[in-house]
């Protein structure tokens, strides 16, 4: 009965972990762009796996990539795999340009990211404006002191020590 029991708790805990979501999606921060400036675009895959095919990039320069990386968490019993691919990808014209889709190809079936129309602008000015990883947040928010007196807002600097000047005193 025992074997029974840890069967079913092992081929539960398998089905689990397999009947979690999974996706392929691509992820890009904004869709307007500078000429001259570059976007970054993620290609994550979620809970599935198979060969990654990249999407043909005719309109746009690789700056670098594919940079991957790979995760596996378990959070209360629900594991999740995920691994990523990052472009980062310079416009070669302006106007409206697409990312065309991306597939993963595995035993079961095909799976595509949506394309993405970003539009390009002209640049006259060299505006050079540094891209965010897609869904990057600020996690620490620092300030620093206005002048040497204020450390933080309410907090003082302690004040230097004053030579005191030593009065002569004379006996009477």
């Amino acid at each position: 009965m025992k074997k029974t029991i840890v069967f079913l708790s092992i081929l539960f805990s398998i089905n689990v972990v397999y009947a979690q979501n999974k996706s392929f999606t691509l992820d890009i921060e904004g869709d307007t762009l500078l000429m001259d400036n570059y976007i970054i675009a993620k290609f994550s895959i979620i809970n599935t796996d198979g060969d990654f095919e990249a999407p043909a990039l005719k309109d746009w320069d690789i700056v670098s990539g594919p940079n991957t990386s790979t995760m596996f968490s378990m959070v209360n019993g629900k594991t999740t795999r995920q691994s990523s691919y990052t472009y980062y990808l310079k416009p070669k014209k302006e106007g409206e340009l697409v990312i065309e889709p991306a597939y993963l190809y595995n035993d079961t079936d095909t799976l595509e990211t949506v394309p993405k129309t970003i539009l390009v602008l002209p640049n006259p000015d060299g505006k050079i404006i540094e891209p965010k990883q897609p869904g990057e947040t600020q996690m620490f928010n620092f300030s620093f002191p206005d002048n040497d007196t204020d450390l933080y807002p309410g907090i003082r600097a302690p004040e230097e020590k004053k030579e005191k000047k030593k009065l002569k005193t004379r006996k009477l």
